[in-house]
């Protein structure tokens, strides 16, 4: 064995090694710079100052920061940072596994890791992932989201605190009507949570351009990458620089707004895997994507799945579990299994499952025992029945995931925050969440 290949055999076997920080660096709309979009919280500098693009920081400036540098020794060493928590709670189906999974054979990245350790963690190299969220411009309001990462969530907090003559939220989500002018947020109080754009700012699109010959992974997610000028801008870049050929895209989409130009790119790159973020099946979709509608939704994914005939496009469902749509996932699973017997066919996982970490009271434990009972009994069904996950190993540990969860003991004070934030959102919406998913009205009522 060779110095790499004790190295990877080390990485195999260790518990918190992840290749993110050795390889890519990824955004927010807020401008937050980070390792990946599963890391929790914001990256510093030495003197507390939040890595942002937002106050001059660019790619060069985070990739080698000591926040970075330390993160890597921490991950080779066995340590385990809060800010990587959700890895940790996901074991084997995390995307730090993932990490491993996608390089571990990988000699180059071997290598590359092997210098960065030597040389204190620095790493020599550039990134060759680029994670990128250029704005929070979306056209939905999901439940689950909040103004950091949609622009209309953004609108309607406005809308609330005028309405009430001010409310409470927490990181960017209505929790409660407040005696408090404005809309207030710990001891802070907001005129309004616009955030600010930064997809045109120029030493940003120039390090993109920089480093644009040598990526090899491309992801963006929103907002509604869709609808923002960065990403088409970006996409175009580097097919019309000839670069497309040697890189993968991963795009997540809310499906709501699909254009022909955009799926025709699809075919120019190495690969490019079009994500659906779609949680629920017809009404479900409707309530936990407010306000888009499931008609529409669908017919544009099962239009995308058509570019599967083409063999470096890869279309998958990414999948928010909370509490709004456990109850009735397995309508969605089976639309899935549905639209697997019909050409083209999937060679890879059709779907992946994320649980939500924020809020917590909307985590799937906190819901009513009976509830999670109803819950656990459909996806066991599922679990036993279903021919993709027959087809696809592995894939079934992401259902135990979801069955393990259900296990734990709910808190029914966070559920009773949810459902006051519910009924109030559901009656400035005016909408009532019975009419869209019955199995949760007795639960909210």
């Amino acid at each position: 064995m060779d110095e790499l290949d004790l190295l990877r055999e080390e990485i195999i076997n260790s518990k918190t090694f992840c290749f993110y920080p050795f390889t890519q660096l990824s955004s927010n709309p807020s401008g937050h710079l980070k390792p990946c979009c599963n890391y929790v919280g914001p990256m510093y500098h030495p003197d507390n100052r939040i890595i942002n693009i937002m106050t001059g920081d660019n790619f060069s400036s985070a990739w080698n920061s000591p926040h970075l540098v330390e993160l890597r020794s921490q991950l080779h060493n066995g340590d385990i940072p809060s800010a990587c928590r959700r890895c940790i709670r996901d074991g084997e189906v995390s995307m730090r596994q993932r990490s491993v999974d996608d390089y571990k054979d990988n000699r180059k990245t071997l290598a590359l890791v092997s210098e960065s350790i030597k040389n204190n963690y620095h790493a020599d190299h550039y990134p060759s992932y680029l994670e990128l969220k250029p704005s929070n411009l979306c056209n939905l309001k999901c439940v689950m989201c909040n103004s950091y990462d949609s622009s209309q969530i953004a609108k309607e907090l406005g809308e609330l605190a005028d309405k009430f003559g001010g409310i409470k939220i927490s990181s960017g989500r209505f929790i409660e009507i407040s005696s408090t002018p404005g809309i207030t947020e710990g001891n802070t109080v907001f005129k309004d949570v616009e955030q600010p754009e930064w997809s045109d700012n120029v030493d940003i699109w120039e390090g993109f351009v920089k480093l644009a010959p040598g990526l090899e992974v491309l992801s963006f997610a929103g907002g509604e990458p869709t609808i923002m000028p960065f990403v088409l801008k970006a996409l175009q870049y580097v097919v019309d620089n000839d670069y497309a050929k040697n890189i993968t895209v991963f795009l997540s989409s809310n499906f709501t707004n699909l254009n022909k130009h955009f799926l025709e790119l699809m075919g120019k790159f190495k690969k490019f895997e079009l994500i659906a973020s779609i949680d629920g099946f017809d009404k479900v979709n409707d309530y936990s994507r407010y306000p888009s509608k499931w008609r529409q939704v669908s017919r544009n994914y099962i239009e995308a799945k058509s570019y599967m005939k083409h063999s470096n496009v890869k279309i998958m469902m990414n999948i928010t579990v909370g509490s709004l749509n456990i109850v009735n996932l397995d309508s969605l699973l089976y639309f899935i299994e549905d639209q697997a017997k019909c050409y083209p066919y999937f060679t890879e996982w059709p779907y992946n499952i994320n649980l939500i970490l924020f809020p917590l009271e909307q985590q799937i434990s906190m819901l009513p025992q009976q509830v999670k009972d109803l819950a656990s009994q459909r996806l066991t069904t599922y679990l036993e029945t279903s021919q993709v996950i027959k087809r696809f190993p592995g894939l079934d540990a992401k259902i135990h995931l979801l069955l393990n969860e259900l296990q734990h003991p709910n808190d029914s004070t966070l559920f009773k925050v949810f459902k006051q934030r519910i009924n109030t959102l559901d009656a400035h919406r005016e909408i009532n969440i019975g009419d869209y998913i019955p199995d949760l009205a007795d639960a909210f009522n």
